[in-house]
């Protein structure tokens, strides 16, 4: 199997060497526009084989990962969609699978499909910052799971194929709505990054911040940190207006809660006060303890989003297998 890798930052070089070189039965061949990445990932053994050309390096490839930055999403797709040869399967990890989708459907000719993934990551390497190849891991991807998004349809032989190299990489596949999923990752990667330069542009405008910069510490370089290191503004905007119906609400649901705590502030209720402030404490620190753990899977029904499909009912309206045992009769 060739497997080509376009984008070689810190997620297309741990999913290279997680996938183990040409002993493993596979190929990996790897690009990026900038040459500089593509010759470092050679060098830490995270491809086998580098193409210039973008379109040299999918025109043989059996399975295509796009590990690029949304913004540049659309127009890779249309550039590279005529190359793909026919049963090559395409595989994305951006946070945005109702719009990628929608343009996969568009571009890419019959016989050639896409599928969506989105990892959670080896706890261990949540706090890494470098993005680039020094960052990457070859169990990168362990102890997790990759969510997989598809549209109705999609061959049984692909959904096997996506499936197999998810548990190569370490993780255990679930199958998930690409709407949920969009909301998902909204509330978990997307509002943090908006929220995080928000609250840096809102107090560096602030008429006192000449005196307040200086005292600033870690509470502030701690909530900074994503508008430098998780995401490029440009991407962030793109990201924005792609998910704009879901970012809205969220907002939304922010401006709630900031109207009521400010209330509470000026009636001075310092008991109510309390409590907020220790429930969100609280709800931090379940969190660190649970994506710590890691151990999603052994309490998938417990999951708080009682509205989600199971991940075998979404398999079953992927591949139209309504026969299969395990697929609920609705």
């Amino acid at each position: 199997m060739i497997v080509t890798i376009v984008g070689l930052g810190r997620t297309g070089c741990s999913l290279g060497l997680a996938l183990g070189g040409e002993g493993k039965g596979l190929r990996r061949v790897g690009h990026d526009r900038e040459f500089s990445k593509t010759k470092e990932a050679r060098k830490v053994g995270a491809i086998d084989d580098w193409a210039l050309n973008i379109h040299q390096a999918v025109r043989e490839a059996d399975v295509v990962f796009l590990t690029i930055p949304f913004d540049q999403m659309r127009t890779t797709l249309q550039e590279i969609a005529e190359d793909l040869k026919e049963g090559a399967v395409l595989i994305e990890l951006s946070p945005a699978k109702q719009q990628v989708s929608g343009w996969a459907s568009e571009v890419l000719p019959a016989g050639r499909y896409y599928v969506g993934w989105n990892p959670a990551i080896n706890p261990a390497y949540l706090q890494i910052r470098e993005r680039d190849h020094r960052a990457a891991r070859k169990d990168y991807f362990h102890r997790g799971v990759v969510a997989i998004t598809a549209a109705q349809g999609t061959p049984r032989w692909v959904i096997d194929r996506v499936s197999s190299l998810a548990r190569k990489i370490g993780a255990e596949p679930l199958f998930a709505d690409k709407t949920e999923m969009d909301g998902v990752l909204a509330e978990a990667q997307t509002i943090p990054q908006l929220l995080s330069a928000l609250m840096v542009y809102t107090l560096t405008r602030q008429s006192g911040w000449r005196e307040a910069r200086k005292f600033a510490a870690q509470e502030f370089w701690e909530m900074g940190l994503p508008t430098v290191y998780s995401i490029s503004p440009t991407e962030l905007s793109h990201l924005l207006l792609a998910n704009r119906a879901l970012v809205g609400r969220l907002l939304d649901e922010l401006l709630n809660v900031l109207v009521e705590w400010r209330q509470k502030i000026e009636d001075g209720a310092i008991e109510e006060l309390r409590q907020c402030l220790s429930e969100s404490q609280r709800c931090f620190e379940q969190w660190q303890e649970e994506r710590m753990a890691a151990d999603w899977l052994a309490g998938e029904s417990g999951l708080p989003y009682k509205d989600l499909p199971t991940s075998k009912d979404v398999l079953g309206q992927i591949v139209g297998l309504r026969n299969w045992p395990w697929h609920r009769k609705r």
